[in-house]
């Protein structure tokens, strides 16, 4: 991050992030034509909305506001470093997929510090850290799985690992 955030600036842009990362899972699993696969990112991108949802209550709770922040014009720069770019290759969506979570993990962590005087500012952002930190880990179990079998995700959706 360039300057200082303030805690409502983080979460702002931290709702816009977890918009965006719930498009982003929801393009990724067009591309996948295992049911399975797609399952998988169809449910990262709900969990990301569930995120926002957090995150938005948050907000309210602290400004006293009523409604979500307004939207910045443009794509600035997020919690997971900016709106994703498109890519059509599974494989280039997973490996920018863990990237965007472990710049997550970190910016709620960094936030985290942000919010020593404010207890549940503080528990949500670690809480979302930790979530982040999991979906990382999933993802390089993905991404693994993905190198093993590319067919399972990208050409036979008959193919079930079990």
């Amino acid at each position: 991050m360039e300057k200082e955030l303030t805690l409502i600036e983080i979460i702002g842009l931290a709702i816009r992030s977890e918009e965006d990362a719930a498009l982003f899972y929801g393009r990724v699993a067009k591309l996948i034509k295992n049911d399975i696969g797609r399952a998988k990112y169809k449910s990262l991108a709900k969990e990301e909305g569930r995120h926002r949802k957090l995150l938005v209550g948050l907000y309210c709770r602290i400004t006293g506001e009523n409604r979500p922040p307004v939207k910045i014009a443009g794509r600035p720069v997020t919690a997971e470093g900016g709106f994703p770019v498109i890519v059509t290759s599974i494989e280039d969506s997973i490996r920018l997929a863990i990237a965007r979570e472990e710049e997550a993990e970190a910016f709620y962590k960094n936030g985290a510090k942000k919010a020593v005087d404010d207890d549940t500012s503080f528990k949500i952002l670690r809480y979302l850290a930790d979530m982040e930190h999991g979906h990382s880990l999933l993802l390089k179990a993905e991404l693994e799985a993905f190198i093993r079998d590319r067919d399972f995700y990208a050409n036979n959706p008959e193919i079930q690992l079990v």
